[in-house]
């Protein structure tokens, strides 16, 4: 099918006039070039995200650790807020608190013999 249309579209260049034909191959030339530009483009994009990936992975990268502590500075904004706006009063949400830290302190401790 693709060398059909390849067949139309020469055909239909050879019947046009000379100067409609070299202005039709220069549309075509530029959009060519376009798309070409836009792959090199997303090329260079997604080498450079693989780079930053591999180099993150073999800890060459210290953005990723930067990155990690926006999202835990971000996680406490989130919980101060969370805090801040909570539907249940003070009591009952101080006290909420207090039994997730509890259950993390048990967590925590159950893992911590688990590995020694």
């Amino acid at each position: 099918m693709n060398q059909f249309l390849r067949l139309l579209f020469g055909a239909g260049l050879l019947m046009t006039e000379p100067r409609q034909r070299r202005r039709i191959y220069a549309r075509v030339t530029d959009q060519l070039d376009d798309v070409a530009d836009q792959a090199s483009r997303g090329y260079k994009a997604v080498a450079d995200r693989v780079e930053h990936l591999y180099r993150t992975v073999r800890g060459d990268d210290d953005r990723a650790l930067s990155g990690a502590a926006c999202f835990l500075i971000g996680a406490g904004i989130g919980a101060g807020a969370g805090l801040l706006l909570a539907p249940a009063s003070g009591q009952e949400t101080r006290d909420a608190i207090a039994k997730k830290v509890r259950g993390f302190q048990h967590n925590a401790r159950g893992v911590a013999r688990k590995t020694a």
